[in-house]
């Protein structure tokens, strides 16, 4: 405040009485106003500070962030009949991203939609546009904190450590792909854009690739079981040793390997070590297969895959369980080496009443691709010597995987009891009725699904107390 000075002793005497007679309750009163004051301006200047805390926090974030996405991705941009008056149907990424805010298939959340910008502000004129929502898909990517409007103190700290953790892993791929392309044995498998040679192919399998026309495709198939299993021979043998050469080069490597699932443990992710590219190119050339068959349903319009190399031999892997794949169809090519036994048995499709019947044996030969639905039940025989490495693609269509067919799949009750082969200690409720458990596999005992309770054939036994539910399908 500002002080007056008196200018006489009587006038000094006049302050010092009025000081005197004042009420002491209003000085209370002040005294504590005051207070108030100087605890609200201490508890902004504390928020302030927080906030310019958390706010340099998220900057830096964001700076990790741009580094753990800096890199190319493809994305699916669905649109309806509504744009661009509203925002696109699906915008999904198309390959492997590691984020916390994407759903199991890649797809971006409700909130980035509601919060997608328009081109012309609040005008009636207002539409969406492409370049916007690249733009919005990048800074989603980046901070979908801020590009969705919540303040960086905001979010709960668990879901800051799953964010950063989304980066991580982000990080930690990106690495692995840029360290090894400086250690690539054969720089045209990475090449960008990717592009297919002529020479790796068969003649018959180039020209049907180029035609893209049904008849040049059934000149070269052959269709073991009808409408279910084909093969073709694919890739010539000098590829087929090219291909292996480039694997045994990464894992001489000493890079992280990212293992295919959990039951291929020797196996590596093609899509983790920069071969992605080459293999979107792959599946466009593979696609007129799919359109051949399954039209209306798993081989239509592919727009997402999982690539991986899965390797037998003795003290390793040797076979594979019975299994469906998490396809809508499936490739698989055999890239050698010298082996003998692993064939691929063949069973029912998922849901079908002789789902666990075998109804096909397939013999691998190298350079030669056998393709299915991914429903099949298949398993890989134990290599009895030698050493096997077989390339696996699986193919996903978003459109069929909104359908009623793969949602609403149909199930019908076993015809019986299963094959033996069929069966399977992973995922079957009788396994031990009809095979011993293999070593240290005896904890899937009880843990079983098939077949599901409303649909297990007469007579069925499982081999353990525990079971499935009557509403668990897979």
């Amino acid at each position: 405040g500002t002080w007056l000075v008196p200018r006489s002793a009587a006038a000094a005497a006049t302050v010092a009485s009025a000081a005197a007679s004042a009420d002491p309750l209003e000085s209370a009163a002040a005294r504590a106003e005051d207070a108030r004051l100087r605890h609200q301006r201490a508890v902004a200047e504390e928020r302030r500070a927080r906030d310019a805390v958390a706010e340099a926090d998220a900057a830096r974030a964001r700076v990790r962030a741009g580094e753990a996405y800096d890199f190319p991705f493809r994305v699916c941009i669905r649109f309806d009949k509504n744009w661009p008056a509203e925002p696109p149907a699906q915008v999904r990424f198309m390959g492997i991203i590691h984020h916390v805010l994407t759903d199991d298939d890649g797809s971006l959340p409700k909130p980035f939609f509601n919060t997608l910008p328009k081109d012309g502000g609040g005008s009636s004129s207002a539409r969406y546009t492409l370049p916007t929502v690249v733009q919005a898909v990048r800074d989603f990517l980046v901070d979908p904190l801020k590009s969705w409007g919540v303040p960086a103190g905001a979010a709960p700290e668990r879901f800051k450590q799953q964010l950063v953790s989304g980066q991580d892993m982000n990080s930690r791929r990106l690495n692995t792909i840029r360290k090894y392309s400086k250690m690539v044995k054969h720089p045209a498998l990475f090449e960008t854009p990717a592009r297919w040679r002529q020479e790796w192919f068969t003649p018959g399998a180039w020209r049907a690739m180029q035609e893209r026309a049904p008849e040049a495709w059934r000149a070269i198939l052959t269709e073991h079981l009808p409408g279910e299993i084909f093969s073709f021979a694919m890739f010539t043998q000098e590829f087929c040793d090219m291909f292996v050469e480039e694997i045994f080069n990464f894992y001489a490597s000493g890079l992280p390997a990212k293992r295919p699932n959990s039951m291929n443990n020797y196996g590596i992710i093609l899509n983790e070590i920069g071969l992605e590219p080459m293999i979107d190119e792959l599946q466009r050339l593979l696609q007129p297969l799919g359109e051949l068959f399954w039209p209306d349903g798993p081989g239509a319009a592919w727009d997402g895959q999982h690539c991986f190399i899965v390797r037998y031999r003795e003290g390793e892997d040797l076979g594979l369980d019975m299994h469906t794949d998490d396809s809508d169809v499936t490739f698989n090519v055999c890239l050698g080496l010298d082996f003998d036994g692993a064939g691929l048995q063949f069973c029912g499709v998922m849901g079908a009443a002789n789902h666990r019947k075998l109804t096909y044996t397939y013999k691998h030969e190298k350079g030669r691709c056998v393709f299915h639905l991914g429903r099949k039940r298949h398993g890989a025989d134990d290599i009895t010597s030698g050493e096997r490495l077989n390339l696996i693609l699986w193919n996903h269509s978003s459109t069929y995987r909104q359908s009623s067919g793969y949602n609403e799949p149909d199930y019908e009750q076993e015809d019986g009891p299963p094959d033996q082969v069929c069966v399977s200690y992973t995922h079957d409720r009788d396994y031990g009725v009809f095979k011993d458990y293999p070593k240290g596999k005896e904890q899937f005992r009880g843990k079983g699904w098939c077949p599901p309770k409303d649909f297990q054939y007469e007579g069925f036994k499982p081999d353990s107390d525990k079971g499935a539910r009557s509403d668990q399908l897979y």
